[in-house]
């Protein structure tokens, strides 16, 4: 099969390279602890289990609206207001297979051939590969320790360019676990608008935060961070 150039590309995921080499190792009685995918050590709660079967049981297994449920999107808009004190409506809210489907749809819809996307480092391993296969340019911008391995605006301002379209930013981190604070959010927010370019807030690990760290997500800023 001849692939196109967009697939040839891309990288095989390292995540998942991991994963089956830990997996390899354990079969052969290899005592090892794995630290390739992100998934929980339990297994699907049983209250989740029970309410599967009953919609499947109840015939809801049809065709949803493409951006959801009706009632899904407004519970997720009292999750994000309850939790995050983010105001959307249920008009605003577009269900997904998953975060990874979320984050490719979204630099689908705003990276056209040629446009720069900023990525600090380090990242999660799909990001550069989503940006790619939509045609853009992925841009690392490098953190270190000093700093908590948090991306500061004076190293964002070094890499930006007139085709910078959009910058990812993930609080809290994968695979740092990195959580930004407050002040450091609006310095960020600050630089987006100032160089009219989008913002893509991957906070899929927002109950993730310990040690009195509190995560804050760029929408609730302002209504033109939001807006970004």
């Amino acid at each position: 099969m001849q692939l196109s150039d967009r697939v040839k590309g891309i990288s095989p995921s390292p995540t998942l390279a991991v994963d089956a080499r830990a997996k390899e190792l354990q079969a052969q009685g290899v005592d090892v602890v794995n630290f390739g995918v992100g998934e929980p050590d339990f297994d699907t709660p049983g209250h989740v289990c029970d309410a599967a079967i009953a919609a499947i049981r109840g015939g809801f297994t049809r065709y949803t609206p493409a951006a959801g449920t009706l009632e899904l999107r407004e519970a997720i808009c009292a999750r994000l207001h309850r939790e995050l004190a983010l105001d959307y409506r249920p008009d605003e809210i577009v269900v997904s297979g998953g975060a990874k489907h979320s984050l490719y749809n979204a630099v689908l819809a705003l990276c056209n051939p040629g446009d720069e996307v900023l990525i600090p480092a380090p990242y999660w391993v799909t990001y550069p590969e989503q940006v790619k296969l939509a045609g853009a340019t992925p841009v690392i911008v490098q953190t270190d320790e000093t700093h908590g391995f948090r991306v500061t605006r004076d190293a964002l301002e070094q890499r930006v360019t007139r085709r910078t379209r959009l910058l990812i930013l993930n609080s809290p981190g994968n695979p740092s676990g990195a959580v930004y604070r407050r002040e450091e959010v609006e310095a960020l927010a600050e630089f987006v608008l100032a160089r009219d370019i989008y913002l893509i807030s991957d906070e899929v690990y927002d109950r993730l935060v310990y040690d009195g760290h509190r995560h804050t997500s760029p929408a609730c800023l302002s209504p033109e961070a939001k807006a970004r």
